[in-house]
């Protein structure tokens, strides 16, 4: 019976040293959200507001859809025009959906 709580012990503390660093990690990169991928529909840089066909937009629960996207900083904006192929970074706020960053993904 010893034994075999000794070994059981064993067992536990080897697995908790193994997981421990996985776990650490999967945190880490699930506050590092990857860049979303899509193409520029139409720019309302007066409004602050980008129209991007998206692929699915995981972390956000997000499809593949044409919507319309407030930014966070409408200079982001400038040179940007319909067809370009963009890389960008969406996050809910009080308000819906903002872009706080893109960059073209030519």
């Amino acid at each position: 019976m010893f034994r075999r709580r000794v070994l059981m012990a064993v067992v536990v503390a080897a697995t908790s040293a193994v997981a421990l660093p996985a776990l650490t990690w999967d945190a880490k990169l699930s506050g590092e959200r990857v860049l979303a991928a899509g193409r520029v529909v139409n720019v309302d840089i007066e409004a602050g507001k980008i129209t991007i066909e998206h692929k699915p937009i995981t972390h956000l629960y997000m499809e593949s859809m044409t919507m319309i996207f407030r930014v966070k900083d409408p200079t982001m904006l400038t040179g940007l025009t319909p067809g370009d192929k963009i890389r960008f970074k969406v996050e809910r706020d009080n308000e819906g959906f903002v872009i706080t960053r893109i960059e073209n993904s030519i």
